[in-house]
């Protein structure tokens, strides 16, 4: 679009009061992506030899869990340092990126050193430090890794703290309060979206993991271990059938629709269902939360991710080991019985919208 254009676009949104001022400075024109691409390699590659460089000359950093964690500490900083001097450079953010990445190795290291004997009091040492590394460092992507990283190792606390149950309604709910907050406090719309998505992350591989296999991979040992045996796994189905309906309520409080309206009953009575679903395939209820935020929040990447987590989940239930594939067919195929019945009420309770006629 030429000046021209933009100028005369402009003039028309100004006069249907949908924008206001003078029209803003077009944006400096973008180098093409394989520029772009090389110059993130290049980053990398920088960042990789000075890692090795000085990697050779202080081995005796890696001997002292003090000294290793001091030294990732100050590598972070200074990966912080290029982040904000040099937040537009490709080849800056990354090669900031890569520095980092080998402070919070050298870290958890340290960290690891120092919390030999406790799996949950590490867990929730790089938890804290992902967090102030979230919060510190003005990177999208960077702060999209630390989020994920500090939720799955909140997630790993919580399961050496014996609820693996509980991990996926946890981080869940996360996820819920932050994408319904996205709207509500527009200032902090980046720091937000990037939190979201790290926690999307987190709780879609948290849903495909659900329940044993989540102990077994974390832990290596399975749900024989977890706080209060079987009635601990129940209670954590509950939980994520919960978090679903929850979710439906803020969004039914969002969008204005009251609880005696037939609307709001029969989106109520959708989420019972598939939290009932839950106690059978705990990793439904959780996905589909995932899905129903993403699409009531126009993010596609977010509903996909939703998707991808439900179609997981659903492969990782039907051959996992717990049931014969009769008993889990059947269970399936009942649920989907369900949800066509409750997509009939829907139809019936629920008409769509008129359509708007256009001129």
């Amino acid at each position: 679009m030429n000046a021209l254009r933009r100028q005369d676009l402009w003039q028309r949104l100004r006069e249907a009061a949908l924008v206001e001022g003078d029209m803003p400075e077009p944006d400096a024109a973008s180098a093409p992506w394989y520029v772009r691409a090389m110059l993130g390699a290049a980053g990398w590659i920088g960042a990789l030899f000075l890692l090795g460089f000085v990697g050779a000359g202080f081995v005796w950093v890696m001997e002292s869990a003090s000294a290793s964690f001091v030294v990732g500490a100050l590598t972070c900083a200074g990966a912080t340092a290029i982040f904000r001097l040099r937040a537009e450079g490709d080849f800056a953010a990354q090669f900031g990126m890569a520095v980092s990445l080998a402070g919070q190795a050298m870290m958890v290291f340290g960290l690891a050193q120092w919390f030999e004997r406790s799996l949950t009091g590490m867990a929730l040492a790089v938890a804290l430090q992902q967090g102030l590394l979230f919060v510190l460092v003005p990177n999208f992507i960077h702060r999209c890794w630390t989020s994920w990283t500090a939720a799955s190792a909140a997630a790993l606390a919580l399961a050496g703290a014996g609820l693996p149950g509980f991990v996926p309604a946890a981080l869940t709910a996360a996820l819920v309060w932050i994408w319904l907050s996205e709207f509500d406090q527009a200032e902090r719309g980046a720091l937000l979206r990037a939190g979201g998505y790290g926690m999307a992350l987190a709780a879609v591989q948290s849903t495909m993991l659900h329940g044993e296999l989540w102990a077994l991979w974390i832990l290596g040992r399975g749900t024989h271990g977890a706080l209060g045996g079987e009635t601990a796994l129940w209670l954590g189905r509950l939980a994520s059938g919960a978090v679903l309906v929850w979710a439906v309520l803020r969004l039914l409080r969002r969008e204005g629709v009251p609880l005696q309206d037939s609307r709001a009953r029969v989106a109520l009575g959708g989420a019972a269902l598939l939290a009932l679903i839950s106690l059978r395939a705990p990793g439904v209820g959780p996905a589909v939360a995932i899905l129903v935020i993403g699409h009531a929040n126009g993010n596609r990447v977010l509903a996909g991710l939703g998707i991808l987590s439900l179609l997981g989940y659903l492969a990782n239930y039907y051959y996992s080991l717990q049931a014969t594939l009769l008993v889990k067919s059947a269970l399936l195929a009942s649920a989907g019985i369900a949800l066509l019945a409750a997509r009939l009420a829907m139809r019936r309770w629920w008409p769509e919208a008129p359509e708007v006629q256009r001129a």
